[in-house]
């Protein structure tokens, strides 16, 4: 008699579920044909996997034993199978009987006795080509990119922790992993336009073959995005960074896909060292220092930790702007008045949004509004902006009907089918009176004017609305284009006028801007008015109106309410 086989660890993680339930039925299918009371199945490569059936009864001796190899492919190894069949002590055998027939009655074991024959044994290699040929699968189907046959972002991550797992304690080099961005994604979607998608396809397994020459013997490439792949190996930070370089520089020359498409590439590559439990983050992060290298110009950059979290943060404020604007307390308007020149008497309020977001904090508008203007979350926004101030605008003017209110717009909005109906529709809600409300555009919203925007201006301005561009001079100035656009008022760029205080060039350019404004009948209003003596400036150009904290800070909506009761506000000098 053997003595019981003892128990194998448990895999280490992070085991592959896939293949610990392939083991598990791998190993009750074992137990099922050959009537084993053991069954322990372990895999080594290509991930690393222990599964034990045990019914062996307690106190029971071994019998019998059976193994298979589990073969992988060029004769490696990949694990084994081994079967135990035991025998309980007789004594122990009429103590189990009596107190079976004490107990309900439950499934028997197999009756079927594992045989050492050689039979069996045929029977048991057979099972172990078997369960290779399912690991193989397995592997193919969820470790490997189809395309090119390299690993891919699984395998990465499995290979990464295995790396880190096996590395000796007191090594001195570290774990890099990096990436290489072959070229943007934009770049390759116009390709698959252009081009079509099998001659795209075959670039990416081109470069592919490219940068497996340049890899050193032993690093092994992985694909990890559409054109980005991967690789990982212990080394310093200079020959990590050596590596990258030449990976990026296999891409200066042209990539010949055939004799119809030739490809100029511009590589760049990033690097991070591998840390334990920051795996889940790995590919997060070689995303984001890959995108750094590219924005920054630099052929390789080194992970900045500080990049990411920014990122997930811009990320979590995107997908956070629904639940904002659909839970009451996180969005707000506060209110800035704009003063009259000539008398200093309140013409308007701007509505400027702000968000208390439940976890981040306040979020300063300058942060998230340029994360979600260009996608379809603008629309949304924009709309509980306009509701809630012409609501605002309506109660106000119940007492002061010569008040208006400026709301800023983005440029999508004015491509959207049927924004000007829409804002009437809101003004009628609301009952806000015509020509109090004016839309803020910026200047880049309409420096490049399309047939959209001018028809959804000028329905617009015959309703009423008046249109001002806002941050004029912040550098896409268009002089003719400004004489053609139906707006009403000129808002200077508050960086425009505080740049006055320290090069009186400055003053001359809002002074011109201002004189031509008014020439050609727009009001002029200044932004960033901060100083008495940026206030009596304004005067000195000629300008209509103006707006900054020396003329009062954002209010609450309470505050700015308080406020208007005890200022004299009048209509604006048309």
């Amino acid at each position: 008699m053997l003595p019981p086989p003892a128990l194998p660890a448990l895999s280490r993680p992070p085991a592959d579920p896939h293949a610990v339930a392939l083991a598990e039925t791998a190993a009750l299918l074992a137990a099922g044909l050959f009537g084993a009371d053991m069954v322990v199945l372990k895999l080594s490569r290509p991930t690393e996997v222990t599964h034990v059936h045990d019914v062996l009864p307690a106190g029971a001796e071994v019998r019998l034993r059976l193994s298979a190899e589990i073969p992988g492919p060029d004769a490696a190894c990949w694990g084994s199978v081994e079967l135990f069949d035991g025998e309980t002590p007789a004594a122990e055998a009429e103590t189990k009987a009596e107190d079976e027939a004490a107990q309900p009655a439950r499934p028997a074991r197999p009756a079927t006795a594992l045989a050492a024959t050689q039979a069996a044994q045929i029977a048991l290699d057979q099972l172990a080509a078997h369960i290779a040929s399912g690991v193989r699968a397995l592997h193919a189907h969820r470790y490997e990119d189809h395309l090119t046959g390299l690993g891919n972002r699984h395998r990465f991550i499995l290979d990464a922790a295995a790396a880190l797992n096996e590395r000796p304690a007191d090594v001195q080099a570290r774990l890099w992993a990096g990436i290489i961005d072959v070229l943007p994604l934009e770049d390759i979607s116009r390709l698959v336009v252009s081009a079509g998608l099998h001659r795209v396809e075959l670039a990416i397994s081109l470069m592919a073959e490219r940068l497996s020459r340049t890899l050193p013997s032993g690093v092994r490439l992985y694909r990890l995005g559409l054109v980005r792949f991967g690789l990982f190996r212990d080394d310093t930070l200079e020959h990590m960074h050596g590596c990258l370089s030449k990976c990026v520089a296999q891409f200066e020359a042209p990539l010949h896909v055939d004799d119809v498409m030739q490809l100029d590439l511009c590589a760049v590559a990033g690097m991070i060292p591998v840390e334990r439990g920051e795996l889940e983050d790995l590919i997060a992060a070689l995303y984001s220092t890959s995108l750094a290298a590219r924005s920054q110009g630099r052929p390789v950059t080194v992970y900045n930790r500080q990049v990411l979290r920014t990122q997930q943060r811009h990320g979590m404020i995107v997908n956070s702007v629904r639940a904002a604007i659909a839970a009451p307390g996180q969005l707000r308007l506060v209110y800035q008045p704009r003063e009259r020149t000539a008398d200093g008497n309140w013409t308007s309020v701007e509505a400027l949004l702000r968000w208390d977001h439940p976890t981040l904090g306040e979020i300063p508008p300058g942060e998230f509004i340029p994360l979600v203007e260009h996608t379809a979350l603008m629309p949304l926004l924009t709309d509980w902006v306009l509701g809630t101030g012409l609501r605002q605008l309506g109660q106000w003017q119940r007492e002061l009907p010569a008040l208006k209110m400026s709301i800023n717009i983005s440029a999508s909005d004015l491509k959207r089918p049927n924004f000007d109906g829409r804002v009437r529709r809101l003004m009628d809600e609301h009952r806000v009176s015509a020509r109090s409300l004016e839309l803020e555009v910026t200047e880049g919203a309409i420096v490049r004017t399309e047939r959209a925007v001018l028809e959804t201006l000028g329905g617009l301005s015959r309703h009423g609305v008046e249109i001002a561009i806002d941050d004029f001079g912040a550098g896409y100035s268009n002089l003719t284009q400004l004489s053609e656009l139906q707006v009403d008022v000129i808002k200077i760029d508050n960086r425009l006028v505080r740049a006055v205080a320290a090069n009186p060039r400055a003053a001359t350019i809002v002074q011109s801007v201002v004189d031509l404004a008014k020439r050609l009948g727009h009001r002029v209003v200044v932004e960033g008015v901060e100083t008495a003596e940026l206030k009596a400036l304004s005067a000195h150009w000629g300008c209509d109106e103006m707006q900054g904290y020396y003329i009062a800070r954002p209010m609450e909506l309470a505050a700015m309410t308080q406020a208007l009761a005890t200022r004299h506000v009048c209509a604006a000098v048309h």
